[in-house]
């Protein structure tokens, strides 16, 4: 299981900017990639994964923030002309995601070194952490499903209240929220 998790860590985090350079921004993209490749080999060197999902998801956040919303119409500038703002907000899923993962990652060595040390076999322990990590998974992708439906509705209904914005935002508490609980639980 952690064979499977060690590159979508590395790979999740750059979604936003993939899509970034999709929308025509190559220089931008490919610098902010490079940057989080390089923070993401380090992170998995040093049994650190989460920096990237870090500044991946403050990166992707801050150009959100920069280039709509109200922040814009008050400056009168804007960092990018997003022609999909939706596009690149739902792309915030990726980061946040591998955020979740990164700690199942580090919680998953964590058990398994001080299993190890305590003496349990290596076989069983290993057997256990997959179902734990598998059984979280799944809470953790219905919870971000939910969430993506949420926001869907949101952005597709005409509700003049609520922009692209305001509705990320929402989608990010709600997310968090539901992953920091489950979070809590595993470690109760």
């Amino acid at each position: 299981m952690m064979r499977f998790i060690q590159p979508v860590l590395i790979v999740l985090p750059i979604v936003p900017f993939l899509i970034l350079v999709m929308l025509g921004y190559q220089s931008l993209g490919f610098l902010i990639i490079t940057v989080l490749i390089v923070v993401g080999l380090v992170g998995v060197a040093v049994n650190s994964p989460h920096y990237e999902s870090w500044l991946s998801l403050i990166t992707s956040l801050i150009i959100s923030v920069a280039s709509q919303g109200y922040l814009p119409y008050v400056m009168h500038i804007t960092l990018i002309a997003l022609q999909n703002p939706g596009l690149f907000n739902a792309s915030v899923l990726a980061p946040e995601y591998s955020l979740t993962l990164s700690y199942l990652y580090r919680s998953y060595n964590k058990y398994a070194r001080e299993f190890r040390t305590k003496g349990f076999d290596n076989v069983e322990v290993n057997r256990e952490l997959n179902m734990m990590i598998k059984h979280t998974l799944a809470i953790l992708t219905t919870a971000l499903l939910i969430t993506a439906v949420l926001y869907y509705l949101i952005i597709e209904a005409s509700i003049p209240i609520i922009d692209p914005f305001t509705a990320l935002v929402i989608f990010t508490v709600a997310y968090l929220i539901i992953s920091r609980y489950v979070m809590a639980r595993i470690r109760s």
